[in-house]
């Protein structure tokens, strides 16, 4: 559905290098376009932003399938905890396990992650809970 999106910003310190993040954002999303956002920080260095904003039903798949079979368990198991009152799933993915090539959930007040928001479409008849869980539980018959 042309309504469903599936969004990730990563916020880069100086210390980081933003070219290997997006490349491990590009190893579990696809070849999908990262936009990049500089701005100065309160403590004086410049950071960046790397947001993707993921539309198309292809990449929306592959992104869900990139997640670690215990990541999409986990989100299986708290749908209803992480959604939010506009549809909204809300998770985040551990920066160092990232770029090691895995996309694995953050633990909780972790701060090297990447946030992700899946926002669903809901027709009458749906619920963005029902929808969610679909497109988990297809994800992980797809895991890679």
């Amino acid at each position: 559905m042309a309504d469903d999106r599936f969004s990730v910003r990563v916020h880069v310190s100086a210390m980081d290098d933003a070219n290997i993040v997006q490349q491990a954002l590009q190893a579990w999303l696809g070849e999908v376009d990262i936009e990049r956002s500089s701005y100065a920080s309160h403590a004086g260095p410049t950071m960046m932003t790397l947001s993707v904003d993921l539309r198309r039903k292809a990449d929306l798949r592959i992104a869900w399938a990139g997640l670690e079979v215990r990541a999409l368990n986990t989100l299986l198991g708290e749908v209803v905890e992480r959604l939010d009152d506009e549809g909204g799933l809300h998770f985040r993915v551990d920066l160092d396990h990232l770029v090691a090539g895995r996309a694995a959930l953050a633990p909780p007040g972790a701060a090297r992650s990447a946030k992700v928001r899946c926002k669903v479409a809901v027709y009458p008849g749906q619920t963005a809970e029902d929808r969610i869980r679909d497109m988990i539980e297809v994800a992980l018959k797809n895991t890679r």
